[in-house]
């Protein structure tokens, strides 16, 4: 299952984490309210993939040989085995974290809490038990020491404001008290109180720049090669032959019929040439479209960071369909949202194969980004106001701030089941961002029975 995560106030983070080899399937749709302008001119597919949209892989290691390598000191030796082993510890706490605030759901739990403390305090004593030696080995180490202590400290704060939090035992609540002075201790020993001044927007950039760098050793590279290049240059080449041909057999007919090189033989070749500059690019672009109808757009080589070895290959498409062209089961099945059926819906599908020599070492983690930006700038202003009378306070008037409805639907399969699991959200969006974002079950069909021989007892 896909974990959400809102990240800033236009961004969707969806996570987990992949363990079995074979083909993994996704299929996510954005169905847009009726005030939605989208369309492929208002915000191209190419733009929309390339822009709002980020499809990544991480390397997360194996949790039973990541134990076993703590003690092995071979990897600090040289780089960039230091950085993608310390990357894929670090990706495990991410992870770890991502699904304790699930669990957490807005309300402080004990077990969740003591969960999160535990993981920081071992992931702690693992990060500054051995310090590195190496000018660029440090850097790294002090770059992932400064964002750990920062992000625990944020994780469990966030904790301490939920709802619960003072009626849970003593006991813990000390204890992460405690361990939040200690981490303020530690920056002031080891000099880190610099990385954290400044104010919140400086900080929460600097934050997100040293979760970047610390990301680069173990995020997979991507090769995306687009698809159909050859279909567009076949068809516009044909194109350009039936158009020349046409034009060819007019000039022969005018010259048999007369001699002479007339005004309005000039102005009509003129107008042919017009109307073929006019209508070629659109004609190329659907009769490509028609040809590639149902076959994927990229290509997406996923290589090993560093070495460039091969461990994924994906396939992707994305377009923009109405509710008529859906399939019968995301229409019936996706919960009743609006009827609309010349509203535009955002198609986005990925077909991942992983080879089972990629998992031997190292479990990937899948992060689906959504961007929310380009659709909140659709949003218009509104200047509309709603008047209210309140008895001794006279009339009062309140601003009216338009939003829009979108419902995102997951469905995602993996290698070896019958059928697919569907997740659900419905989203509000402002003019400033995400408004907010709720889950929703979905009553997806299950699986038919397999059939099973009868056999004699």
């Amino acid at each position: 299952m896909f974990s959400l995560k809102r990240q800033g106030d236009f961004r969707l983070q969806l996570t987990r984490t992949l363990k079995t080899p074979g083909r993994h399937q996704l299929d996510l749709y954005l169905f847009t309210p009726h005030e939605s302008t989208l369309s492929p001119r208002t915000l191209a597919e190419e733009q929309f993939f390339f822009s709002a949209l980020s499809h990544r892989f991480g390397l997360l290691g194996l949790p039973a040989q990541d134990r076993a390598s703590k003690l092995d000191t071979s990897y600090s030796l040289l780089s960039p085995h230091y950085e993608i082993m310390h990357g894929a510890w670090f990706y495990q706490y991410l992870a770890s974290l991502d699904r304790l605030r699930q669990q957490l759901q807005g309300k402080a739990l004990a077990e969740p809490l003591a969960r999160a403390l535990r993981l920081s305090q071992n992931f702690a004593q693992r990060l500054r038990k051995a310090e590195p030696k190496q000018s660029k080995q440090l850097r790294y180490f002090r770059q992932l020491d400064v964002y750990f202590s920062w992000l625990a400290e944020q994780f469990l704060l966030e904790c301490m404001t939920l709802e619960g939090f003072a009626e849970l035992d003593e006991e813990l609540r000390q204890s992460v008290e405690d361990f939040l002075a200690q981490e303020r201790r530690y920056r002031r020993e080891r000099d880190y109180l610099g990385d954290f001044q400044g104010t919140p927007t400086r900080v929460w950039n600097r934050m997100s720049l040293y979760q970047r760098l610390l990301e680069y050793p173990v995020v997979l590279r991507q090769k995306i090669t687009e698809l159909g290049a050859g279909t567009r240059k076949l068809v516009k080449a044909a194109s350009t032959v039936l158009i020349m041909s046409l034009f060819t057999y007019f000039l022969f007919n005018v010259r048999d019929a007369s001699q002479q090189l007339s005004l309005a033989l000039l102005l009509g070749i003129a107008l042919i040439y017009a109307v073929r500059d006019l209508l070629r690019d659109d004609l190329i672009d659907a009769v490509t479209r028609w040809l590639r109808k149902g076959k994927p757009r990229w290509r997406i080589r996923q290589q090993m960071p560093f070495t460039q070895r091969l461990l994924a290959q994906q396939l992707v498409w994305l377009d923009y369909r109405r509710l008529p062209e859906l399939d019968v089961t995301v229409r019936e099945h996706a919960g009743k949202w609006a009827t609309n059926e010349e509203r535009q819906i955002i198609c986005y599908r990925s077909r991942l194969h992983l080879d089972k020599a990629t998992l031997t070492q190292d479990e990937i983690q899948e992060r689906l980004t959504l961007d929310c930006e380009p659709l909140c700038a659709m949003i218009q202003a509104s200047h509309q106001q709603l008047f209210e009378w309140k008895e001794g306070d006279g009339v009062q008037v309140h601003a009216i701030e338009k939003q829009h409805d979108y419902n995102l639907l997951l469905v995602h399969r993996e290698p070896g089941q019958a059928a697919g699991v569907a997740q659900r959200w419905t989203l509000r969006l402002g003019a400033g961002g995400i408004v907010y974002c709720e889950s929703k079950t979905v009553n997806w069909p299950e699986p038919p029975p397999r059939w099973r021989p009868w056999r004699r007892a």
